[in-house]
């Protein structure tokens, strides 16, 4: 019996170090841009609480999704800040489709992988409790895809900070 065989060149050292250190890199970018979003939706909330608002109530949750999701009510077309925070309300809502993403960065245990053209996969490992039930996820992050990711997060987290910053402008000088 005849078995083909196909030789796997091993990987060098240096070769997947480079490739650890880059999806590191590449988490610690994207990171970034999550915790500079969120610092401009806590400092928008933080304003809004002190804003003259008529009988509207701002609260201050304590977890990062709750502050979302309470800008976006105070922002959204029924909200107290409705009319000035109508370009911010489009760009949370265009930041907030990475959402699912912050958790898997932030708390998964990360495995960096070589594919046979020397390119790395980032594997991200989380355990959450829902209702007491474990709720084990895996994301998996191909570098050519990865780029994609970064690029899209600095967009749409940038023009967040951005419009943020403005409508606590506005709001700060009336």
């Amino acid at each position: 019996m005849d078995i083909e065989t196909t030789t796997i060149p091993a990987v060098r050292n240096d070769q997947w170090l480079n490739a650890l250190t880059a999806a590191n890199a590449w988490r610690g970018r994207c990171l970034d841009m999550f915790a500079r979003s969120e610092a401009a939706v806590s400092e928008t909330l933080l304003l809004l609480a002190n804003a003259p608002k008529g009988d509207a109530v701002v609260k201050l949750p304590h977890l990062v999704g709750q502050r979302f999701e309470e800008l976006a009510t105070l922002m959204g077309p029924t909200g107290a800040f409705a009319s000035k925070g109508k370009a911010s309300a489009a760009a949370l809502l265009a930041f907030r489709e990475h959402e699912g993403l912050r958790s898997s960065l932030a708390h998964g245990v990360g495995k960096v992988v070589l594919d046979r053209q020397g390119n790395w996969l980032l594997v991200l490992r989380t355990l959450a409790f829902r209702s007491k039930q474990p709720q084990r996820t895996v994301l998996v992050i191909e570098q050519n895809e990865a780029d994609q990711i970064v690029k899209s997060l600095q967009t749409t987290g940038g023009r967040l900070v951005s419009d943020l910053a403005n409508l606590r402008h506005a709001l700060g000088s009336t």
